[in-house]
């Protein structure tokens, strides 16, 4: 993908000074109004992007101490080419299973999810059905920096700023940046419930194949805009506002997480018999 340069406000210049922003630190937030005009500075400095956002509970960094933000699939220091090849082979099976999935229960859009491959990772990535070549990201702030607090152990979490192509379509792609870009909401069937408070969005690269000649090129690093660490606790969100609650960030009765997880365990036990035969 295109490696883009932030414009930054001169709070984060000064931050950053004559480094980048993935090899600095995360730029300290202590509350949910803070963030929302640093963010709303970072869109309006960089208008020929979109933001969207990562909820982390830390700041992953790579061995050059830079963050990194690999899509599931890629992720590891060094991934040789017969691991990236088993990946790519269960994410196949997955894609199938997903499919024959759709078509036993009459869900609406089956033959999308069969045809086209986008629609169908983005549902296995999303549901944490295997590993993608694609990267979840949200349009809604809030969204992410609950994700930041969710589940985390550390003092602080991070929500990480990226600047992607404006979107045209349910998916769009985007020749000139080499992104393709998955509006979660406008491909899945109603009853697949968590992306309507998550606000999803999957992206990556185009023309993706198991065989990549440098793998930094897949790293949303280079879409980096801003980092930003935040309090993990009630105090960061004040009296006005407030985190998205779990149950609605993944409902209970989300019929599309129990197909996605009768998918996931059919999948496993194929690609056991695969190695034991």
């Amino acid at each position: 993908m295109r490696n883009i340069t932030a414009t930054l406000s001169p709070v984060l210049e000064k931050h950053v000074g004559n480094d980048v922003v993935r090899r600095v630190a995360p730029y300290p937030i202590e509350t949910y109004p803070e963030l929302v005009r640093e963010v709303a500075n970072l869109s309006y400095q960089n208008k020929d992007f979109l933001l969207f956002y990562r909820g982390q509970d830390r700041d992953y960094l790579n061995k050059a101490g830079s963050s990194t933000y690999y899509p599931t699939i890629y992720r590891k220091d060094v991934l040789t080419a017969h691991e990236a090849g088993l990946r790519f082979d269960m994410l196949e099976l997955a894609e199938l299973q997903l499919a024959d999935a759709f078509d036993s229960a009459e869900l609406e859009g089956r033959q999308d999810v069969r045809r086209k491959s986008y629609i169908a990772w983005s549902i296995l990535q999303h549901y944490g059905v295997c590993d993608t070549p694609l990267l979840d990201f949200t349009h809604s702030l809030r969204a992410a920096a609950t994700f930041a607090q969710y589940n985390n152990e550390q003092e602080r979490g991070v929500v990480a700023v990226f600047g992607l192509p404006y979107t045209t379509n349910r998916i769009t792609y985007n020749s000139e940046h080499d992104l393709a870009i998955v509006r979660l909401l406008s491909i899945c069937p109603p009853l697949a419930l968590r992306p309507y408070f998550q606000e999803g969005y999957l992206a990556g690269t185009m023309d993706i194949t198991r065989d990549y000649v440098d793998k930094s090129e897949l790293d949303f690093n280079n879409r980096l805009l801003a980092k930003f660490s935040i309090p993990n606790d009630r105090s960061f969100w004040g009296k006005d506002f407030e985190g998205i609650p779990e149950h609605l960030l993944f409902p209970p009765d989300d019929r599309m997480a129990e197909i996605c997880e009768k998918v996931k365990t059919r999948v496993i036990n194929e690609m056991k018999n695969i190695f034991i035969l």
